[in-house]
């Protein structure tokens, strides 16, 4: 992230909810998809989800709207590929694509802080 921000690099960011994982279909316990378990399961994507819960709680957005405003809040440009499936999901990341975070809560969200 680093390197994109000093450079204006584009990210294009090819799973940008994590294929469902921030939806809360989820649990440690359910291992049922081995390739989901293996991208996606580890301690801190469970920390991770836990914040993006507790912020969209907070905000009145779901924890998949605040993984899509994580994408494209990033200070520098980047581009989100979306799955959505139906016309509510599709509404959903619209809304998703419009919440501001700042530079604290991004951090925050990225487990490099426990403030926000």
């Amino acid at each position: 992230c680093a390197w994109h921000e000093a450079e204006q690099f584009p990210l294009f960011s090819w799973s940008s909810q994590a294929r469902g994982f921030f939806t809360g279909r989820f649990t440690p316990e359910v291992r049922d998809n081995a390739d989901l378990v293996r991208v996606f399961y580890s301690d801190a994507n469970w920390e991770r989800l836990e914040r993006a819960k507790q912020l969209g709680e907070e905000r009145g957005v779901t924890a998949i709207q605040i993984a899509l405003a994580y994408v494209l809040n990033q200070p520098f440009p980047t581009c989100a590929l979306i799955g959505a499936q139906s016309a509510e999901e599709l509404r959903s990341c619209d809304e998703g694509s419009r919440i501001q975070l700042s530079r604290a809560e991004l951090d925050w969200l990225d487990l490099t802080s426990d403030e926000r």
